[in-house]
């Protein structure tokens, strides 16, 4: 009795061991010779190296295609060979007759944690009329939307830490311009607008020289600078022309998280000032 009872129970576990189901999620794309991507998907289950599910392309797009995906897993090298037979549902409004149906042999690569699904794949028409080729490239699922997450966190942190950049001003001769402030220090980037060409300028901020006949380079000067509470002026004057007049000059001023162009356009000894109020 206990024999048969075990050979039964062998049978079983070896049933079910035949009969076991694997189920693939993954996510990515067509990428296309000319190097233009097109967003696709496969959902399929694997049975005893027989395939069935569904594929999408165009994801999110007003093209969205849903299609019967069919095909083979051969177990030996990992590998699928899968085709879209028909079109399960679409968005577009493009006759069925120009669609592409994709016909592809993708392999397994990378560890458990991070597989992928790549290979190349053809398109044809209904008629078997070749319409594209170039390759497959997935990650599963899952596990790409998480990463895609972990993007777009970086990105808004990012943009949140990014300085907004304000409309360049221009200041010639006599010009003032008049700045509210948020932090406790200026940040200020001096350099040549244009080819260098001798241009000199001397610096003053409330009143200090800070730069005496300095000649602008293309390389920025980086100069920074602690504000008094109330009015900082700074004042940027013309002592050479160069071989190009006018004195073209360019000063950034970053605050915390704010950066103000300016471009100088000053004839010699002339000024133009800059009011921080703090």
């Amino acid at each position: 009795m206990q024999k048969s009872i075990f050979i039964i129970f062998s049978l079983f576990i070896g049933f079910a061991n035949a009969q076991q189901t694997t189920k693939f999620n993954y996510l990515g794309t067509l990428l296309l010779p000319n190097n233009s991507a097109i967003s696709f998907s496969i959902h399929f289950n694997e049975e005893n190296g027989v395939v069935n599910g569904y594929s999408l392309t165009n994801i999110g797009n007003p093209d969205e295609t849903k299609s019967d995906l069919s095909g083979i897993y051969f177990k030996k090298d990992k590998s699928f060979q899968l085709q879209e037979t028909q079109i399960l549902s679409t968005s577009s409004e493009a006759d069925l007759s120009t669609f592409c149906f994709i016909h592809a042999n993708l392999y397994i690569k990378g560890r458990l944690g991070n597989k992928r699904l790549e290979g190349e794949f053809v398109g044809l028409f209904a008629n078997n009329d070749t319409c594209a080729s170039g390759k497959i490239l997935l990650m599963e699922k899952e596990k790409l939307e998480k990463k895609i997450k972990k993007i777009k966190k970086r990105i808004e942190k990012f943009e949140e830490k990014r300085p907004t950049v304000l409309q360049t001003k221009q200041l010639k001769d006599g010009d003032d311009f008049v700045l509210n402030w948020e932090s406790e220090k200026l940040t200020l980037y001096l350099w040549d607008a244009n080819e260098e060409d001798g241009d000199k300028i001397q610096l003053i901020i409330n009143g200090k020289i800070i730069l005496n006949e300095y000649e602008t380079k293309r390389k920025r000067k980086k100069i920074k600078y602690k504000l008094q509470k109330g009015e900082n002026t700074i004042e940027i004057k013309a002592i050479g022309l160069g071989t190009s007049p006018p004195n073209t000059s360019r000063i950034e001023l970053v605050d915390s998280k704010t950066k103000y162009p300016v471009v100088m356009q000053l004839s010699l000894d002339k000024s133009a000032i800059i009011i921080i109020v703090k």
